[in-house]
């Protein structure tokens, strides 16, 4: 009986084991070998001002493009330090095929929105590149003076708007679509990878800038095409495409951007982007509501 036994054993034993397939756990890939950086260093140093350090890893770009992508970060971290929230900033697909490339910081600083914090002063106090095992990386250290808005959005104040194509051939005419929730007073801001910042609108054909709660705005309306009036669309010299924002400001009270004071050859009036950002900031959270459109130009 023992000896059937172990006849049975061995024979179930022998059956099971020619079924039997190794099992190879999944793998999981690594990214984090590939694109994590080392630790952002932040350093208060009162007042508004930090010491930040931004990496980015040279793979697949430019050490240029590494550069603005480690002040990207260092920007974003300062001001998710000062703000103690997690932000997410739309950063821009397109590169200038000319040595003018597009400044991808300061369209990063525009389109967070005010009421997390916004880089008002920028300086670059070192930068190198460092190996990790056979990985480049860019490191730069920044010293920054982060800014925000005074107090909570109104929930009930929000914009709509729209422009008539994101991707647009040079001296082709751009076209907008605004649509507020409240009474409000626009203003509309085009700005320019070269840190140009110019006001559309009002302007010296249209300043009567008040738009009622639901209506429909449009640049340019009916009114200004009969007058010629029109916005082509144009390139900044030496450079074959380009990426620029049209920026919607509205205002619960009527605002005078006091920093545009020269008037350009199209009746607009241009500034800095750190001025705009500056006066952007001193206006309550729940006074103002911002929509950024981006759009791409080509020869």
């Amino acid at each position: 009986m023992k000896k059937l036994l172990l006849l049975l054993f061995l024979f179930i034993s022998l059956f099971a084991c020619s079924h039997n397939k190794t099992v190879i756990p999944e793998q999981t890939q690594k990214i984090e070998t590939i694109y994590m950086t080392e630790k952002e260093e932040i350093i208060d140093l009162e007042n508004g001002w930090y010491k930040v350090i931004g990496t980015a890893i040279i793979q697949n770009i430019s050490p240029e493009e590494a550069r603005e992508l480690a002040i990207q970060k260092a920007c974003k971290n300062a001001i998710e330090y000062y703000s103690g929230v997690e932000i997410s900033g739309r950063t821009l697909s397109l590169q200038a095929e000319s040595n003018e490339k597009i400044l991808l910081d300061n369209f990063l600083q525009l389109i967070n929105q005010t009421s997390q914090g916004i880089i008002l002063e920028k300086e670059v106090l070192s930068e190198e590149i460092k190996t990790d095992g056979n990985i480049l990386k860019k490191v730069v250290v920044l010293k920054v003076k982060v800014g925000q808005q005074k107090g909570e959005k109104d929930p009930y104040f929000n914009l709509t708007a729209n422009i008539n194509r994101e991707y647009f051939k040079e001296n082709e005419n751009l076209e907008l679509i605004v649509i507020p929730t409240k009474d409000c007073y626009l203003t509309v801001f085009n700005i320019c990878s070269n840190d140009s910042v110019y006001i559309i609108f009002p302007n010296q054909y249209r300043n009567d800038n008040f738009v009622k709660s639901g209506e429909e705005f449009k640049l340019p309306n009916e009114s200004d095409k009969k007058i010629g009036l029109s916005f082509p669309i144009f390139l900044l010299p030496d450079k074959e495409e380009d990426t620029e924002i049209i920026k919607v400001i509205a205002t619960k009270k009527p605002i005078l951007f006091q920093s545009f004071q020269s008037i350009s050859a199209y009746g607009t009036y241009q500034s800095a982007i750190t001025e705009l950002l500056k006066q952007l900031i001193k206006i309550p959270r729940d006074e103002i509501e911002e929509f950024d459109l981006e759009y791409f130009i080509s020869k």
